[in-house]
C-alpha cells in the first residue's frame, strides 16, 4: 500500500511538472493478449486468460525522462475477476525518473525508480543505451506482448542507479542501489554493478551484486543493525555474431547464492534460482531457424506466452519477409519438447532417471505476426501432448495479441 501511494504521488508530481515545461514530448505503448486455454483429459479444464500492459514516457528536453509501465494479468476472465481475486494481479512494472547530463565523450544518467528497472536478460537497457534492435529469444515472448527476454535475476524494488555511457565505444558502466524484501519480509539492501557493450559481432550485458537482509534483533534482543547473511546474484547475456545473421545467444543468471556468517560454504537451491538459455540462430534468405535450450524458474514461466515448463528445447522456424500490402509479416512455428518435472541440475546428475521414465511434454505452436492499424497483431495457437510416455493427455491454448505505440 505504501509503494502504491508513493507511486501515485510521484506520478502526479512528474505529470504536473511536465505541464510547466514547454519542451516536453510524450510517447507511449500499449498491448495485451486474450484467449483460451485448457486441458483435454479425464478432468478437463477451461480458462480465459488475459494479460495487458500500458507504458508511457515523457521527455523533458535533453535533461530528464519520466517512465511509467503498468501490467495487468488474470488467469481466468471467466471467473469475473479482472482487477480483484486471487488470480488477478495489477503490477507497477516500472516507475522511474532519469536525469541526463551529457559531456564531451560521456553521457551520464542518474535514475530513481520503483519496480523492475532494466533487468539483465531483457532488451530495455541495451535499447535505451544504444538504440539497437531487440536481440533476445523469440521463444521468451512475454504474455502481455510487451517484450521478449527473461529477467536473469530479480531486481524488483525501490532504488537509485547511475550509468555512464561511453558513446564512442559504445559501452556503459554503472551501479544500482535498491531495497526489496526476502521471502520472510525482511528488508534487503542490494548493490549491483553493471556493464554493457555492443559491436557489429558482439553484444554483452553483465551485472553482479550482493544483497544483505537488514535485521534489528539477535538472540531475542533488539540491536541497531545485524547482517549475518549475504546473497550473491548476477546475470550475463551474450550474443556472439551479428544481430542480423548467424549468431549464438548465451544467457545465465543466479538469483541468490547464500553465504552465511562464519563460513565460506554456500547453499544453492537449484532451478528456482538458476536461469540458463542457449540459442543458435541460422539465417537463410527465406527461412530463419533458432534452436533454443533453456532452464527457467517456475516464477518466470507464469509470464511467458509460449513456454509452459522449466526445462526444455525449442526449434523455431519462421519467415519475417512474407509480403502483406506495403509491409512484411512473420509466419512461423515453435516445436517445444520439455521435461516438466526436472531441472538442469537433476538431469546433469542423472538422478531424475534412476527410478522411472521421466515425464515428457511436446508442444506445437504456430504463430503469425502482422502489421495492423499502425501496430502489431499476433495470433498463436498451441497444442500440447502431455506426459507423452506414461499417461498421455492434451492441453491447448489460443491467443490473440496486439501492441501499438502512440
Amino acid at each position: 500500500m505504501k509503494k502504491t501511494k508513493l507511486a501515485a504521488v510521484l506520478l502526479s508530481v512528474f505529470i504536473a511538472g511536465g505541464i510547466s515545461f514547454a519542451d516536453v514530448n510524450f510517447s507511449g505503448m500499449a498491448g495485451g493478449t486474450a484467449g483460451v486455454n485448457g486441458t483435454i483429459s479425464d478432468s478437463p479444464t477451461f480458462e480465459v486468460p488475459f494479460n495487458a500492459f500500458i507504458a508511457a514516457q515523457m521527455n523533458f528536453g535533453s535533461w530528464g525522462i519520466f517512465r511509467a509501465n503498468l501490467g495487468l494479468a488474470t488467469k481466468n476472465l471467466a471467473g469475473g475477476n479482472l482487477f480483484t481475486g486471487q488470480d488477478a494481479t495489477l503490477t507497477m512494472n516500472e516507475l522511474s525518473f532519469v536525469f541526463t547530463k551529457s559531456g564531451v565523450k560521456i553521457k551520464n544518467y542518474f535514475s530513481a525508480y520503483l519496480g523492475t528497472y532494466e533487468a539483465v536478460g531483457c532488451d530495455e537497457y541495451l535499447q535505451r543505451q544504444f538504440g539497437i534492435v531487440p536481440y533476445t529469444s523469440l521463444a521468451t515472448k512475454n504474455a502481455s506482448t510487451l517484450s521478449t527476454g527473461i529477467p536473469l535475476y530479480n531486481n524488483y524494488g525501490t532504488g537509485v542507479a547511475y550509468t555512464m555511457n561511453f558513446a564512442e565505444a559504445p559501452g556503459t558502466f554503472g551501479a544500482t542501489v535498491y531495497v526489496n524484501e526476502t521471502e520472510t519480509k525482511i528488508p534487503k539492501l542490494n548493490i549491483d554493478l553493471r556493464t554493457a557493450w555492443t559491436t557489429e559481432f558482439l553484444t554483452l550485458d553483465f551485472a553482479a551484486g550482493i544483497g544483505a537482509p537488514l535485521q534489528n534483533s539477535y538472540a531475542g534482543k533488539n540491536v541497531f543493525l545485524l547482517i549475518d547473511t549475504i546473497y550473491l546474484h548476477g546475470g550475463l547475456s551474450l550474443l556472439l555474431g551479428s544481430r542480423y545473421t548467424h549468431s549464438l545467444l548465451l544467457q545465465g543468471g543466479v538469483q541468490k547464492v547464500e553465504i552465511a556468517k562464519g563460513s565460506l560454504n554456500y547453499s544453492f537451491s537449484g532451478t528456482d534460482d538458476l536461469s540458463l538459455l542457449a540459442e543458435a540462430r541460422i539465417y537463410s534468405k527465406l527461412i530463419k531457424t533458432r534452436i533454443t535450450a533453456y532452464n527457467l524458474p517456475k516464477s518466470i514461466l507464469k509470464n511467458m506466452l509460449y513456454l509452459q515448463d522449466p526445462l526444455g528445447v525449442v526449434i523455431s522456424l519462421y519467415s519475417d519477409t512474407v509480403p502483406v500490402k506495403n509491409n512484411n509479416m512473420t509466419i512461423g512455428a515453435h516445436l517445444i519438447g520439455t521435461l516438466p518435472n526436472e531441472d538442469f541440475t537433476t538431469v546433469i546428475s542423472r538422478a531424475a532417471f534412476k527410478d522411472a521414465v521421466p515425464s515428457i511434454n511436446v508442444y506445437l505452436t504456430p504463430f503469425v505476426d502482422l502489421p495492423v492499424a499502425g501496430g502489431n497483431l499476433e495470433i498463436m495457437a498451441q497444442i500440447g501432448a502431455i506426459d507423452l510416455i506414461n499417461k498421455l493427455h492434451f492441453n491447448y491454448q489460443a491467443k490473440v495479441g496486439y501492441k501499438k505505440a502512440f
